[in-house]
């Protein structure tokens, strides 16, 4: 058998040839590495480039929002100042009004005691005429037989003052005056705001009325009263004592920023204040009104739209406001009271929330509509509780009172 002979020179050459083929594949191999790298860091780097961008734009958002914001806080200040300096103008107004109110219910004073004293001087003027008009008729009856009747003086009649009947339209001014001072002093205890505007309190016009009243009737300053204003007092005393009685029953729980809950609670019954609720949706629907007034007045989108924001906010509040009564009614035992369950019950409210739900104040249809109900229904409502004794006596009856 022949041996075969290896030939070392083609065998190296072979060798050189596949070391040759090797490098090339593994230069081939990376460049292809590195060609992929550089597209990936391309790619990584755009797509980096692109993040910092979208970053870049919130942020410019927010410098915007920030901007609007002082903006905003800016124009609030503003008009809180505005109005600050409004109330204190109309309060100096109210004050110097009053002021003069006293002054001409000085006047008026005097001016009554002029006529009680010509009253005076006509009655001794009348008697002493009647005295020689009456011996005149008697000689000319007992010398003539004639009988002298003289008509009564149409000036006489007219010139007549009842100085009661003033007295009393200035009692009446009086309690008007009353009533005026103690709703004057509380919008001023509103209007107020501790460290920024001092108001001086009101002239106490009512008791220089009163003084002189007094004086000039020579006698105490409450009359007698009539039979029907007796009635009226009586009810109305009857009315607070009632009124007393039923707020040592009411609890305030507060939700919030969402509105407080007013109930009356006595042992395990627990009736909601229905009055109270009307009133908080009431005074939501006049929030509202006012931003809608503001709405109107305001050109600006961007303003128009924190407008909006402000009215869905005032809507969504009422909503959990109202939810929470229906939690209370359907979880906790609470009920709505009887006399007025025709008006307000639970399905109402039920009724009210779906609106609340579902409708968009910011949308002026819906809260047309929302408001129109809600008119209707407090104008029902304070009809059926008016006089409110009636009420009072029958929250007191449910409590167990």
């Amino acid at each position: 058998m022949a041996e075969n002979h290896v030939n070392l020179k083609d065998s190296v050459g072979a060798i050189e040839e596949m070391e040759s083929k090797m490098e090339s594949l593994w230069l081939k191999r990376k460049e292809e590495i590195e060609t992929e790298l550089e597209v990936r860091i391309r790619s990584e780097k755009e797509e980096a480039a692109k993040k910092i961008e979208a970053i870049e734009r919130e942020l410019e958002k927010g410098r915007t929002v920030l901007k609007d914001y002082r903006t905003v806080v800016g124009e609030f200040e503003t008009e809180r100042a505005g109005l600050q300096r409004q109330i204190k103008e109309h309060f100096e107004k109210a004050v110097e009004n009053q002021t003069e109110i006293e002054r001409i219910a000085g006047q008026t004073m005097e001016e009554l005691r002029l006529v009680n004293d010509l009253n005076k001087k006509l009655e001794t003027l009348n008697h002493s005429a009647e005295e020689k008009v009456d011996g005149f008729r008697r000689e000319l009856e007992e010398r003539f037989g004639i009988e002298a009747q003289l008509p009564p003086s149409r000036e006489e009649e007219e010139l007549k003052v009842d100085l009661d009947h003033e007295l009393r339209k200035l009692r009446k001014i009086k309690e008007l005056l009353e009533s005026e001072a103690s709703a004057a002093e509380e919008i001023v205890a509103e209007a107020t705001v501790p460290g920024e505007i001092a108001i001086p309190p009101v002239p106490p016009v009512a008791e220089v009325v009163e003084r002189t009243l007094a004086e000039e009737a020579g006698e105490p300053a409450a009359e007698e009263t009539p039979a029907e204003e007796k009635s009226t007092e009586e009810e109305n005393g009857n009315f607070k004592s009632l009124f007393e009685v039923l707020e040592g029953h009411r609890k305030i729980e507060a939700r919030n920023g969402n509105g407080e809950i007013s109930f009356f609670r006595k042992d395990e019954k627990t009736i909601l204040d229905g009055e109270y609720m009307v009133a908080s949706i009431d005074e939501s629907l006049e929030e509202a009104k006012r931003l809608y007034m503001k709405l109107s007045q305001t050109e600006s989108p961007k303003e128009q739209f924190f407008i909006k924001q402000e009215i869905i906010n005032h809507q969504e509040i009422l909503r959990k406001y109202i939810l929470r009564n229906l939690k209370m009614c359907e979880r906790e035992g609470a009920t709505m009271p009887r006399f007025t369950e025709e008006i307000l019950n639970v399905d109402i409210l039920k009724e009210i929330l779906e609106k609340l739900s579902i409708e968009n104040w910011s949308n002026p249809a819906d809260f047309n509509s929302f408001r129109s109900q809600i008119e209707t229904l407090k104008d029902a409502y304070y009809a059926r509780i008016t006089p409110p004794a009636h009420y009072l006596r029958s929250l007191l009856k449910e409590l167990g009172d």
